[in-house]
């Protein structure tokens, strides 16, 4: 996972938004072939960009023809030593796939988050000071933008470096893969967030989120176990007892405007929290508790993500089932009721949309 900036003043956050493309201030440069890091004339070439760019600026949209070997002698100062590092991770260390990362100025209060969809360089271009001149760009799907205020501290100090192209810190990817897919597993780490879109976040929704925390733990423990369905004389246990520790999960929060709840473990309770919160919400839809009994027994868990895991699709959508059985109908109607009121009033909604089948047409 890499961290872009977009050039100085953040000039060229226009440019790679509607281009769909990243690339460093370089323009008119010429890539050799081969492994840029072996490359004996990098140095050179970076010079050579960096004159047509102080002439682009004098005298813009100009043909310039410089040649390589006028700059032979060019001199491999710290900063053009810098810029070769960000250039070799930039065009040949970043990977189709990788995320990249991009921040806005400070007043505009956005982050991006992309992905480099080829490992092919391609022409970009900055035309308000660069012209024509085309400038190596590699093409970045950017999946969305954020507001600056959903992001940790860590984060957001991290994307003032004004390094061209380096590596985003390890221990900010979580934060980062959840800004943009909301649930997953990353190693050993299950990840999943509840949304509130809206800032009128009260106790009672603290209250109802840490209630599906405590019983999705409990239901997510004995499916690893193999453990019998949870019976509903143990629900005031499971309330009022902390879970075994390897079955709780770290909580981040930001609930004071439109903000999140992301919970985060070793064992599956974060996913189990998200398909419950959203199936809750779902059959919230239900008109009666008779309805809400045919859409419970119709309500499957399933993961549409390219890579996803079966077995794990499985043991969460079992935990998620045994949560709402040992409830049931009663107390899953009162649990919905909740989840509308908070998604009503605080715009609650899980990182794991419910899709539910369609009711059969009314006559």
């Amino acid at each position: 996972m890499w961290r872009l900036f977009p050039g100085e003043g953040y000039q060229f956050l226009q440019s790679f938004q509607d281009q769909r493309i990243g690339f460093l201030d370089f323009p008119g440069l010429e890539l050799p072939r081969g492994d840029l890091a072996q490359a004996p004339d990098l140095v050179p070439r970076i010079a050579r960009s960096q004159e047509i760019a102080k002439r682009l600026s004098e005298v813009p949209d100009t043909d310039m023809a410089f040649n390589l070997e006028d700059f032979a002698a060019a001199r491999a100062t710290a900063h053009r030593t810098r810029l070769r590092g960000a250039l070799i991770g930039f065009y040949q260390e970043a990977r189709q796939g990788d995320y990249v990362v991009l921040p806005e100025p400070v007043y505009m209060s956005r982050v991006w988050v992309g992905q480099f969809t080829t490992n092919t360089v391609v022409n970009g271009h900055y035309y308000r000071r660069y012209g024509r001149t085309p400038i190596p760009a590699r093409a970045i799907d950017w999946l969305a933008n954020f507001p600056e205020n959903m992001i940790s501290t860590a984060l957001s100090q991290s994307l003032r470096h004004q390094h061209p192209f380096t590596l985003l810190e390890r221990s900010l990817f979580v934060e980062t893969f959840s800004l943009v897919h909301g649930s997953f597993v990353y190693g050993d780490r299950h990840v999943s967030t509840i949304y509130n879109d809206r800032s009128d976040f009260l106790d009672s929704d603290a209250a109802l989120l840490g209630a599906i925390s405590r019983l999705s733990a409990a239901a997510s423990r004995s499916v690893d176990l193999g453990l019998p369905d949870l019976a509903v004389v143990d629900l005031i246990d499971i309330l009022l007892r902390s879970p075994p520790i390897e079955y709780t999960c770290a909580q981040e929060s930001d609930i004071h405007s439109a903000g999140f709840n992301r919970y985060i473990s070793a064992a599956i309770t974060p996913l189990v929290i998200a398909a419950v919160v959203s199936a809750v919400l779902g059959l919230s839809q239900s008109s009666s508790r008779e309805a809400l009994a045919t859409d419970v027994q119709q309500l499957q868990i399933m993961n549409n993500a390219p890579n996803a895991d079966p077995q794990c699709t499985a043991r969460v959508s079992e935990a998620s089932q045994r949560v709402l059985r040992m409830l049931g109908m009663d107390r899953t109607w009162a649990l919905c009721e909740a989840a509308r009121a908070a998604n009503d009033r605080a715009g609650i909604r899980s990182s794991a949309p419910v899709i539910l089948p369609p009711r059969p047409a009314q006559h």
